[in-house]
């Protein structure tokens, strides 16, 4: 770590009651006896007083602080942090201020944990977990970063390099006895072997969900034009983000809009109306509409309530109403005169919002049934899927090695790179640019 201490604020930008401003490094104590008068303030003790320019001696704020003393901190160095109001003018004098002190400095990306791997204080798993705890968009992927960051992927990863580390000492001691007239214990070795290939090959197989836990899923509105796919969009979250009219058409490319459930976070895609096309950009806004069908996680399929609206209720994509190929079928306009309700499908209103509290919980339960805390851990980057395969590959080697008679020297190097590839995953072995690649997505005050 550098000899320097930095600065940022760990809270976002805007108005708020409090902002949370993080030193780490050196001058932290100097900074609690320049800026706020307290010469060697008690280490994990909340104070309260006066911020002070020390060039004009003016009062910037009146708040709190605490200073956490290393190697007992997140970063194993000194951290101060300082709860100014959440005023941007205010949090931008302290920064300035606190600029002045030697050796001070704004934090870069993710360097904060970056400080508390270099020290000791988490791996490299858990490093990138801390990323993904705060950028989780599901409750799912915001447990499965709770449980790595808290080292529960770490300490069964661990206990597999040790058994890897153990085995390839055994085999290198063979290496420097083979000579002996006795043979090397492969039935031993085998079982030992097998069962940290299929904890490798576990990990291996729920990438691809864990993977996928990083983007929210992608909910597709499809339906005949006027069906009020735009204005069922506006009501759920309750603010006018697309174009509503009554002249058909009035969509012609997919939108993308956020919507907040109790399982997380969705993205609502907004799609031409699918019918019979009148020009060739009509016909064109309905094929990018069938390219966002093929894309979606779940289909919703909005058809107007009206007696009589069934002539525009064919589906071109499905050459049916829907039926089998839609996780939920809406019916429109319920609040209105001349509505007729359907078997199978919700009514609703998106005028008055009836129905729509119905058409959330349907939503959640079907998009997020699997949230409850489930036993398995799930990868979640490439880096880590490359390390955990590559590890077993190496383990495969090893096993298909031993169908044989192999040079023992050969078994040995296999292991002993499996053993590797599991230390790059911990972060025990790293390049400076695979640190730089991981943490260069953070933010500022992390």
């Amino acid at each position: 770590m550098n000899g320097d201490t930095i600065l940022a604020l760990s809270t976002p930008p805007g108005t708020s009651g409090l902002a949370v401003l993080r030193l780490s490094g050196p001058a932290c104590r100097r900074a609690a006896e320049i800026h706020l008068g307290r010469s060697d303030p008690e280490p994990r003790h909340v104070y309260y007083g006066a911020f002070r320019d020390p060039v004009s001696g003016e009062v910037l704020d009146r708040l709190a602080y605490v200073l956490y003393r290393g190697p007992a901190s997140a970063t194993g160095e000194d951290v101060l942090e300082i709860f100014p109001h959440g005023n941007m003018l205010i949090v931008d004098l302290l920064v300035k201020s606190l600029l002045g002190l030697p050796g001070l400095r704004l934090a870069g990306p993710g360097e904060f944990t970056r400080r508390g791997f270099e020290s000791g204080k988490i791996d490299l798993l858990q490093a990138e977990a801390v990323g993904q705890l705060i950028h989780a968009q599901t409750v799912e992927a915001l447990r499965n970063a709770q449980r790595i960051a808290g080292g529960d992927l770490s300490a069964p990863l661990k206990k597999l390099r040790d058994s890897l580390a153990d085995l390839s000492v055994r085999l290198e001691l063979d290496v420097d006895f083979s000579e002996e007239e006795a043979d090397p214990d492969y039935a031993s070795w085998v079982p030992r072997l097998e069962s940290v290939r299929a904890a490798l090959a576990g990990l291996a197989a729920g990438f691809d969900k864990g993977r996928n836990l990083a983007r929210p899923p992608r909910v597709v509105i499809l339906g005949a034009p006027n069906a009020g796919k735009s204005s069922l969009i506006n009501a759920l979250v309750e603010e006018d983000r697309l174009l509503v009219s009554d002249i058909p058409g009035t969509t012609r490319d997919y939108v993308e809009v956020t919507l907040r459930l109790p399982g997380g976070m969705v993205q609502l895609v907004d799609t031409a109306g699918l019918g019979r096309p009148v020009d060739g950009l009509d016909e064109l806004a309905m094929e990018r509409t069938r390219r966002e069908w093929e894309r979606a996680d779940l289909r919703v399929w909005v058809q107007d309530g009206l007696e009589g609206a069934e002539k525009d209720s064919a589906s071109p994509v499905s050459g049916s109403d829907g039926e089998g190929t839609f996780a939920l079928r809406l019916l429109t306009k319920s609040d209105l005169p001349g509505f007729r309700a359907r078997e199978d499908f919700l009514a609703v209103s998106n005028r008055t919002r009836a129905g729509l509290e119905i058409f959330r919980e349907k939503l959640d339960a079907l998009l997020f049934r699997d949230r409850g805390p489930g036993e398995d851990i799930m990868l979640t980057t490439e880096r880590q899927f490359q390390a955990v395969k590559a590890a077993r590959e190496r383990v495969d080697a090893a096993l298909e090695g031993m169908r044989g008679r192999p040079a023992i020297e050969i078994l040995a190097f296999e292991v002993r790179e499996a053993a590797r590839h599991l230390q790059e995953l911990l972060g025990e072995i790293s390049t400076d640019e695979i640190l730089g690649r991981i943490f260069s997505g953070y933010c500022i005050g992390k």
